[in-house]
């Protein structure tokens, strides 16, 4: 019969194991990633070089290129960093401040360039990951037009070969400053365009974010991980029981 000390300390090792195996998967669960440089800049297209002297940000390593397709004119839409919260001036391009309502943080910022002093926030770019996405968030800010962004359908081979799991698209209309969520998976690329660009030079201009989750395999190679750990743990407890 087992003493009293062996069971109390059995008793240990499985409270151990239960603790070791809450806390692992606190620290193996899924957590969103952002996709958006955390520094203002502009992003380097695969088919437009950065303006002279604005400084170019580094994308995250999920991103493997970003592509801007042509606006309507003919056109071609540069493609930024941006904390709505700042001025910045490059050139041909200046950015003021959004006024009222506007959340914190990095967004991408789409710019046209040529009209509007290059604040009209309209593009359509092709992002390019290194791996398929499980799950890709789009979060959209101050969408005012309907049906004028959002994944497009008329660009043959280049939409998205992600599903759509959550929201709407195209987005539809909403009040001044709003953020729509759009929630796509198993995405190794996505088109979007953003913003509604009319004759006249004016329209509606849209930022966005990017989020994504870590691939499943990462979260299943840890937590295997963990599990040989306790075992290992059991192992030595048996020998030590001999």
């Amino acid at each position: 019969m087992k003493s009293l000390s062996t069971l109390f300390r059995h008793s240990a090792t499985v409270a151990s194991l239960i603790a070791a195996s809450t806390v692992t998967a606190g620290l193996i669960a899924p957590s969103a990633s952002a996709l958006v440089p955390q520094a203002e800049g502009e992003v380097e297209l695969v088919n437009l070089a950065p303006l002279p002297g604005v400084p170019v940000v580094t994308l995250p390593g999920l991103i493997t290129s970003v592509e801007s397709l042509a606006n309507p004119d003919g056109t071609f839409s540069r493609l930024f960093v941006d904390d709505l919260d700042t001025d910045n001036d490059y050139g041909s391009i200046k950015f003021d401040s959004e006024q009222g309502t506007f959340p914190s943080g990095f967004w991408y910022r789409p710019s046209e360039g040529v009209e509007a002093k290059g604040q009209l926030e309209v593009g359509t770019f092709k992002f390019t990951f290194k791996e398929t996405l499980p799950e890709l968030t789009v979060r959209y800010f101050d969408t005012e037009s309907s049906d004028t962004t959002g994944v497009p359908e008329f660009f043959a081979d280049a939409d998205t070969d992600g599903i759509l799991v959550s929201g709407v698209n195209p987005v539809p209309e909403g009040e001044d400053g709003n953020i729509y969520t759009q929630t796509w998976e198993d995405v190794s690329f996505i088109t979007l365009k953003l913003g509604n660009d009319t004759p006249g030079g004016l329209g509606d201009g849209v930022n966005f974010q990017l989020e994504s989750v870590p691939e499943p395999g990462t979260v299943l190679g840890l937590g295997t991980l963990a599990m040989a750990g306790g075992l290992g743990l059991r192992k030595r407890n048996k020998k030590s029981d001999a």
